[in-house]
């Protein structure tokens, strides 16, 4: 029933309302733009690649879940195995773009995923001949399982959550189709143990259902292992820092009043303003807020490092984890927009985070809040006083922060369990 209802109204919908939404939508017209050309792309990858070679094609949904499968994928990629990286989104794109970051072997192919119609995947799987399909966290297409599957092709899901309020859990609808495209898996590694629990309670007869950790904590120490380090540190120098990370204007007005009033009180404070989206509108609006301390830009800072300023400006993105050794509390966006952005990564560099009341999308974030060792506010009061017990007491943030770093690195673990169940059934599929 569902293949026939997918096909026959719902992807051919989909298809049609997200060009019509790419007239004014300027990320969706380059997403439609990106696809164009692919097949072209694809058999110039493929032209000198061995077909006996064992391929693993990963599909990422955006930047966040490309970083989540890296720490995966390297490790094939370490084995001797070839890997694929198709994502959907322009952010997608731009990071995954960047995967000069792994350590040795590069994916042969990082391109667009094509449009979920069978004639389209069935085209894709022919070309490809991947030995194990890995999903990440949840951008799951009905085709490209279904047309997989049927091609004898195990099927992974990694860093798998549901979340208990999704319409995939929530609504008889979303149950019915997911039951059926989580049958399809050889195996759903989840992140936590409520998260098995719901996919269970989907389809009681989930295969290979295991908990094994989530990723990304092994996605961000490894990132901060071998981060770039920025020639700016004197900037810094013996200051305490605060470092405003993806910020969005709701955050923003929640903040600035009392960094301003920080700025005007400690001469030894100094604050780091990266704004989510760094366009130059939107930074020319902060400059003007900031006027009074002389802010300066990042990119003008790393040509003139003699230049000092006790406000500095992001003006560029990719730049924020190389910029995180610098502080020693952060305060990250989204928490009072559709929900907190990475808190992980800043922990991991022994930095306080604070943010917004929305960040129950985020299981760190509430096991930061549930040990005290992160700090949730509400409006611009409730900061100014988080703030205020920073600059009182720096080595105490400090001390919570060495606890933050700590409980990061003990959830590392859970990628090279995936790399081993995943190898493990490429092998049993082969034989």
């Amino acid at each position: 029933m569902w293949f026939s209802v997918y096909n026959l109204f719902v992807m051919p919908a989909m298809y049609a309302s997200a060009h019509l939404a790419g007239l004014k939508n300027e990320k969706l017209k380059l997403s439609i733009q990106g696809k164009r050309g692919i097949w072209n792309r694809l058999k110039e990858k493929l032209k000198d690649r061995d077909p006996n070679d064992p391929l693993v094609w990963f599909h990422v949904a955006s930047a966040g879940e490309f970083l989540q499968a890296q720490p995966v994928m390297e490790l094939f990629l370490n084995h001797d195995f070839d890997c694929a990286v198709t994502f959907n989104s322009v952010s997608g794109e731009k990071w995954t773009r960047k995967s000069q970051i792994m350590a040795k072997r590069q994916p042969i192919l990082i391109d667009y995923l094509p449009y979920d119609f069978v004639v389209y995947i069935r085209r894709w799987i022919r070309l490809v001949k991947p030995r194990a399909l890995v999903f990440v966290k949840y951008d799951l297409w009905p085709n490209l399982i279904w047309e997989t599957h049927q091609s004898g092709i195990p099927i992974y899901l990694i860093s798998a959550t549901l979340h208990p309020r999704t319409a995939r859990f929530t609504t008889l609808l979303g149950r019915s189709l997911y039951s059926d495209l989580y049958s399809r898996f050889k195996g759903i590694l989840t992140v936590t143990v409520e998260d098995k629990t719901r996919f269970l309670e989907t389809n009681e007869q989930l295969p290979n259902l295991k908990m094994v950790g989530d990723t990304r904590y092994d996605s961000v120490i490894n990132r901060r292992d071998r981060i770039e380090v920025l020639d700016i540190e004197p900037f810094f120098s013996k200051k305490k820092v605060l470092i405003v990370g993806s910020g969005w204007p709701p955050d923003e007005t929640c903040v600035f009043p009392g960094i301003k009033e920080a700025l005007k009180n400690d001469p030894d404070f100094m604050v780091v303003l990266a704004p989510h989206e760094p366009c130059e509108d939107y930074l020319v609006l902060i400059e003007e807020e900031f006027v009074e301390f002389s802010p300066v830009r990042l990119k003008a800072l790393e040509q003139n490092r003699d230049l000092r300023s006790r406000v500095l400006m992001v003006d560029y993105v990719g730049v924020l984890s190389s910029l995180y050794r610098y502080g020693q509390m952060a305060f990250i966006g989204g928490g009072f927009t559709t929900g907190v952005h990475n808190v992980m990564e800043p922990a991991a560099f022994g930095l306080v985070v604070s943010f917004g009341p929305k960040h129950y999308n985020s299981p760190e974030a509430i096991k930061l809040v549930r040990e005290n060792w992160a700090f949730p506010v509400n409006d611009s009061q409730e900061f100014k006083g988080v703030l205020s017990q920073f600059l009182d007491d720096p080595k105490k943030f400090k001390q919570l922060g060495e606890k933050s770093r700590k409980y990061v690195e003990a959830q590392c673990g859970a990628s090279i369990k995936c790399f081993e169940i995943i190898k493990k059934g490429i092998l049993e599929n082969q034989s």
